[in-house]
């Protein structure tokens, strides 16, 4: 990519509003590839290979704010359009705290700090072949290992990104950001019309870290293990929730953490910062300057500078995330508009507890209860907390998984629900955003038969 090229033309464009009389403005120029190989039983099925370009324009002008987008992004075009923008938005209604942020809040690159490694320069240097042969190598693990077997498909993904920010209070940042991926599911032949499904994935941010093998031997595994489920009876159970899905438990909190639902209303963690709303086992970490983690960063969104963050320490909630534009409206202290790198940290009375390492120790340290490996739809009352959320999994007994379980859902309340935080484990998935590990949590709600 011309990276300077892309940064004339945001340079252009900006001086470009202040001309046709924004009195400031930020443009974020976004440039893309993306390529992938979709294999459906044992044949390439749809290779996909696309790239784009886009610039997207926000306009502060007369106490009034508008956004807009384009993919014209030279000439003459970009003249006539940013002129128009500037004219759509003096008929916008007035917000005076629709503003570019204190420019004491931005990040600015002293040239010391070091690279997130975020990409990867080999993305260039793969072949063609060889990402079909790994979009054909997790079906390749299964062909004609199971007689129950009666659906599969893989896919492998790259993708490139590159995005530069500037703004007209003088702000300047660029981020750029590779992704690999490999995925496979299938369905296998049950009990009279069944057919159990599953599947897995693997990602990272550097393709020689990208796990290549066992793909299709997971989601294989996946689905014989869900063949014949039973039904269990409604009632209180210990759970523990699989990594790859506990991010489903943490959503709400963040969800009611935002500066938007807390001026909406719609949070069940209003005036809670100082409150230990949670187990005192439980600490919730931003660490945005996490090297080689997917979501580090150095500024969010509007470019203020990002931070390390204790969110939760010890149970007790200790900030929001206010963008701020929010701040203005709440008369808060701006933070960023949102989480980087999340990551639970063990108290010190956990640290060496092996019953909670992953989810195979915490089932066997529980000894009996429901082990939810997927959630299927549901819902959570954003202000009060309250939620039903539909699950998959398995029930337990004596430390051993007994049957998969059909038609359970999870309810309850978020801070309720927490309050029985019993185990938080090790197994993260490091290529995720979110560092959830399994978690474990003792007199869970379930409804069934």
């Amino acid at each position: 990519m011309n990276y300077k090229n892309i940064k004339d033309i945001v340079e252009s464009a900006l001086e470009c509003t202040l001309r046709h009389g924004a009195e400031n403005a930020r443009i974020t120029y976004s440039k893309g590839s993306q390529t992938s190989f979709s294999v459906l039983g044992t044949e390439l099925d749809r290779l996909h290979r696309a790239t784009s370009s886009s610039m997207f324009i926000q306009i502060f002008t007369d106490g009034k704010y508008g956004e807009f987008s384009t993919n014209q992004l030279e000439g003459k075009e970009v003249d006539s359009f940013i002129r128009r923008s500037i004219e759509i938005t003096r008929l916008i209604e007035e917000d005076r705290d629709r503003t570019l942020p204190p420019a004491g809040l931005y990040f600015r690159d002293d040239g010391t700090r070091p690279d997130l490694k975020q990409y990867d320069a080999k993305i260039d240097t793969i072949s063609v072949e060889e990402k079909k042969q790994l979009a054909f190598a997790p079906v390749k693990e299964i062909s004609g290992t199971d007689k129950r077997l009666v659906y599969m498909a893989s896919e492998y993904n790259d993708s490139e990104d590159y995005m530069f920010m500037a703004d007209t209070q003088g702000f300047r940042g660029e981020a750029f950001q590779t992704s690999f991926s490999l995925s496979c599911e299938c369905a296998v032949k049950g009990k009279s019309d069944a057919r159990p499904e599953a599947w897995w994935y693997e990602s990272s941010l550097f393709y020689d870290d990208l796990m290549k093998e066992g793909c299709g031997k997971n989601a294989l595994k996946r689905a014989l293990d869900r063949m014949n489920p039973k039904k269990i009876k409604s009632g209180k159970y210990c759970t523990v929730i699989e990594d790859r899905v506990a991010s489903r438990i943490v959503s709400p909190i963040i969800s009611a953490m935002n500066g938007a639902s807390i001026h909406q209303k719609n949070s069940f963690l209003i005036d809670k910062i100082g409150e230990e709303v949670f187990p005192k086992n439980m600490n919730l970490i931003d660490r945005p300057f996490e090297i080689g983690t997917p979501g580090a960063r150095y500024f969010d969104g509007e470019g203020i500078a990002t931070s390390e963050m204790d969110i939760i320490r010890n149970g007790r909630l200790n900030t929001y995330y206010i963008s701020p534009y929010y701040s203005r409206k709440l008369g808060m202290e701006p933070t960023v508009e949102g989480p980087s790198v999340l990551k639970f940290e063990k108290s010190s009375g956990m640290m060496n507890d092996h019953a909670s390492e992953n989810a195979a120790s915490m089932i066997k340290s529980i000894g009996k209860g429901i082990f939810i490996t997927g959630f299927n739809g549901g819902n959570c009352n954003g202000s009060t907390g309250d939620f039903s959320f539909g699950i998959e999994g398995f029930y337990f007994e004596n430390g051993e998984i007994i049957h998969p379980i059909k038609e359970m859902n999870l309810t309850g309340n978020i801070l309720t629900f927490w309050k029985g935080l019993k185990y938080i484990g090790n197994d993260y998935r490091r290529e995720r955003r979110w560092h959830i590990p399994s978690l474990a949590f003792e007199n869970a709600e379930f409804s069934g038969k």
